[in-house]
């Protein structure tokens, strides 16, 4: 027995696993390495707008089913919540259409110049490629993290 160990021993090579360790996994082979990337969309889509906010650490609720109308912009929105906050989420078909809305409002007040509203919390303006949203939040800590999940994909034009 001793001999035959020897024998099989020496005819293995030195790149082999040792007798009992599994052999090296092939990259190649690999499930993940077989999968196709998910392409990433070029402009803001509300599932991409939920996922990243999810993504960031934030608990996202009521993904968009709620329609929302603001009167001072051209398309309607979406109503997410945010980790105890209200966020309306508007999707433009591009950044022109966006900008062309946003350069329309006060973004201290969040309300066109001549406009005044109610808000039922603090508005926090967000824009960022083809989306606009309205963040209506008192805790300026729970705003900064939106605002920077949000803005980092797109550099405003």
């Amino acid at each position: 027995m001793l001999a035959a160990a020897l024998v099989v021993a020496c005819q293995r090579s030195d790149n082999s696993p040792a007798a009992g360790s599994p052999p090296a996994a092939d990259a190649s082979a690999s499930p993940q390495a077989a999968r196709p990337r998910e392409e990433e969309p070029a402009e803001w889509t509300l599932h991409e707008v939920a996922r990243r906010l999810t993504d960031g650490g934030l608990v996202v609720t009521d993904s968009g089913r709620t329609p929302i109308r603001q009167s001072f912009l051209a398309v309607e929105g979406r109503q997410l919540h945010v980790s105890g906050s209200d966020l309306q989420v508007f999707i433009y078909p591009d950044p022109r259409a966006r900008k062309a809305d946003s350069d329309r409002i006060d973004t201290v007040r969040v309300a066109p110049p001549d406009a005044i509203i109610d808000w039922v919390a603090t508005p926090h303006l967000i824009a960022s490629g083809n989306l606009l949203a309205i963040h209506l939040t008192p805790n300026d800590r729970l705003d900064e993290r939106v605002r920077l999940i949000l803005e980092a994909w797109h550099a405003q034009p």
